[in-house]
């Protein structure tokens, strides 16, 4: 491709409906530098880690008295301990031969420690926007310092056995080891020989969420998580629940932001159900995904197919939404030619501005906008050789078609962009989907999008039924639920079916499949220790919670 677009449309990313960069990611390593922050209050320390010296750090943790026994035969063994359970290791350099530290595992909060990932933009904001609802979630509680009420939350949760000396680095020493398991044990000492710097503010803090209420309840799944949670289960345990949770909810707010531009669109600006928030203490609109999973774990059933079929459908909107982003981007380009429409846009909140960019589609003065890039888009092409004549051809096709200028212009950077949009697109879906991941609510072979299904691991279903079994202030959890209520709870807040197809492939067929999946779901409790089948009546039956009488 050798179509060169004007920098203000060289994109695929509209953050201002997407809230995150649309690139592959990882959820786990996000957590370091989130707990960072909420200890830092919004700020974090500059990496000084040599990512490529794996061996000077192992040798000064073996030098350091932390760990006894380890003579130079044995060295091999901390090293693989190390690379096992601490240190995600990776390769670099052009023919990727060199050896570098990745991230850290989020063993304890001290993790934040390493500086790692060295590049926060690997987070694509999901670091920001997790900071944000935590703090805005402790603000609907009351509270008159959100920032340091939710640092002292974190470090009597995450951070136990630790504490946190002062500002400016806010560096992280061991109290009492008991309270840390080997593993964690094991990661704090070997980043005792990691050098930590005094905190900077950062910049690029989340911008204010198009959805409002669906972003709160977010918040509110990971706060109720800390606070009920936090004393009674183990740190790793904690961390892992934590990120399968921040991955779902991340991941199906997505999927709701591409539905809610596409919506917007359609209807000319009028604000859609998800768009809902504006006010303190609206609750977010049920969902409408439609996420059918897959429990009987039978492939090629009908119930396997429903699930392969509801990740095909998210792909396919997932490209369409290319074009709805890059049309938003194009008319706010264009507002600089309606000044009393910029003026009005600045003082709206986040989803009334996107609602006005929607309603400004048909305006003459984007049209004209439009018409100008493409005439200068032609006219640079036809003075320079840097495209083929193909391109060029297309170029004067579609200037010359007897269409509206915005949808010519789309078409343009349609065809220039969207195979890398789409390609980025689908990696931050399996990314944050947990493809390959312990947690992940999409099953498949990484490299086949045709294996691709919505199957929750058990380690999802106990985290969401974690979430489920909160109570409504999100500071303890009930012991018992009925299973109707733990069917609504998913579908109305995460989108996700289990006992009835999607209304877009729904059929006899479709329902009895749904049927037999709804008995694998109970199959499922048992096995994790929460169902017991005592009453045929479906009113009746009730889920324990994940964790017992804990």
């Amino acid at each position: 491709m050798t179509i060169t677009l004007p920098k203000p449309l060289r994109t695929y990313q509209y953050r201002p409906l997407t809230v995150f960069s649309l690139l592959d990611t990882d959820t786990d390593r996000v957590l370091p530098q989130l707990f960072e922050m909420c200890v830092k209050g919004g700020r974090s320390s500059r990496s000084r880690t040599d990512a490529g010296d794996f061996l000077g750090y192992r040798t000064t943790l073996l030098r350091s008295g932390s760990v006894v026994g380890y003579t130079e035969q044995w060295q091999s063994l901390v090293d693989g301990w190390l690379r096992t359970c601490v240190v995600d290791m990776g390769a670099f350099g052009r023919e990727r031969s060199g050896e570098q530290m990745l991230a850290v595992a989020p063993l304890t909060l001290a993790s934040y420690r390493a500086g790692l990932p060295k590049d926060r933009s690997r987070h694509r904001g999901i670091d920001d926007f997790a900071y944000q609802v935590l703090v805005d979630g402790i603000a609907r509680t009351g509270s008159e310092n959100p920032v340091a009420d939710l640092r002292e939350l974190v470090i009597r949760t995450v951070g136990r056995g630790l504490s946190i000396g002062p500002q400016p680095r806010w560096e992280p020493h061991l109290d009492d080891p008991s309270k840390l398991d080997i593993g964690a044990l094991l990661e704090f000492r070997f980043l005792e020989g990691f050098e930590i710097a005094d905190a900077r503010v950062i910049d690029g803090r989340s911008a204010e969420s198009p959805l409002p209420a669906v972003a709160a309840q977010v918040g509110a799944d990971l706060l109720g998580h800390l606070r009920a949670y936090g004393p009674i289960v183990p740190t790793q345990s904690l961390m892992a629940s934590f990120a399968a949770l921040l991955a779902t909810g991340v991941y199906t707010f997505t999927l709701r932001a591409n539905s809610v531009g596409r919506e917007l669109l359609r209807l000319g600006g009028d604000v859609v159900p998800d768009m809902a928030g504006h006010e303190h203490g609206v609750a977010a609109p049920p969902s409408q995904l439609e996420i059918y999973c897959d429990l009987t774990g039978d492939l090629g059933s009908m119930s396997d197919r429903l699930a392969r079929r509801c990740v095909e459908r998210d792909l396919d909107r997932t490209r369409l939404a290319f074009r709805d982003r890059m049309t938003f981007v194009v008319i706010e380009q264009a507002l600089s030619r309606i000044p009393a429409e910029r003026v009005r846009f600045d003082e709206l909140k986040r989803p009334d501005q996107l609602a006005l960019l929607a309603s400004l589609r048909g305006h003459r003065r984007v049209e004209s906008y439009c018409e100008g890039r493409i005439d200068d888009l032609v006219a640079d092409v036809e003075d320079g050789d840097a495209v083929t004549e193909t391109e060029l051809e297309f170029l004067r096709e579609i200037q010359g078609r007897d269409e509206p200028e915005l949808d010519k212009l789309l078409d343009i950077m349609q065809f220039v962009n969207e195979n890398k949009a789409l390609k980025n697109s689908v990696a931050w879906l399996s990314s944050v989907g947990g493809l390959t991941k312990p947690y992940g609510l999409l099953d498949g072979v990484s490299t086949n999008r045709r294996s691709w299904r919505y199957a929750p691991s058990d380690e999802q279903l106990t985290a969401l039924l974690m979430a489920l079994f909160l109570t409504p202030d999100g500071t303890s959890y009930r012991r018992t639920m009925p299973l109707q209520d733990v069917l609504a709870g998913l579908r109305n807040r995460y989108g996700l079916l289990i006992d009835r197809p999607p209304a877009f492939l729904d059929g006899a067929e479709a329902r009895a499949a749904a049927t037999a999946n709804l008995e694998a779901f109970k199959r499922r409790l048992q096995l994790l220790g929460c169902f017991d089948s005592l009453s045929d009546d479906f009113s009746v039956q009730t889920v324990r919670h994940p964790l017992g009488d804990t």
